[in-house]
């Protein structure tokens, strides 16, 4: 018998999937290198969009903790984009990739980006660079095990309703 008729004859019963199994981390797509489209150009940056941090030098003369993606500040939009190449190369055949779109916020907010400074820095234009900006020119043949051809899964956090609604179920 194969295994689908045991499982309808209910002799055979699959395990349970478990949190930490390989379907669960499929679930998840949060990329640890994401593509990012600034000023019409791709780059990969160095970590996920939302650990990216300023590299301004702060009054202590230390690197700014502060991240680019802050709440008040416009934000991208993550999108699927066919994965072209770059001039006189030849494209990857009928493949998309999900990037970190900021075309669409105004370009101050996008040299901000590029630059890699916080908001707060971003203002003061006299603080001194601790360290360089992580963006690497993005190139789909050089870098494609960067390439995620899913959109990256958003986890909201809740907000103190929701909090006080999950307390209040029995």
């Amino acid at each position: 018998m194969n295994t689908r008729r045991l499982i309808d004859a209910a002799v055979f019963t699959p395990p349970p999937a478990s949190p930490d199994g390989p379907a669960s981390q499929q679930a998840v797509c949060r990329p640890a290198r994401p593509i990012v489209q600034l000023l019409y150009l791709r780059y990969l940056a160095s970590r996920p969009v939302e650990e990216i941090q300023c590299v301004a030098q702060t009054r202590r003369r230390d690197r700014c903790t502060s991240p680019l993606l802050t709440p008040g500040a416009p934000a991208g939009a993550w999108a699927l984009v066919p994965a072209t190449a770059s001039s006189g190369q030849l494209a990857l055949p009928a493949q998309v990739m999900a990037v970190y779109d900021l075309n669409r916020v105004p370009y101050a907010e996008q040299l901000r980006w590029r630059a890699q400074r916080c908001p707060q820095h971003a203002a003061a234009p006299t603080a001194a660079d601790v360290a360089v900006a992580d963006w690497e020119p993005f190139d789909p043949l050089r870098h494609h095990e960067h390439i995620h051809t899913r959109l990256p899964t958003t986890t909201r956090r809740p907000r103190p309703a929701d909090r006080a609604r999950q307390a209040a179920r029995p």
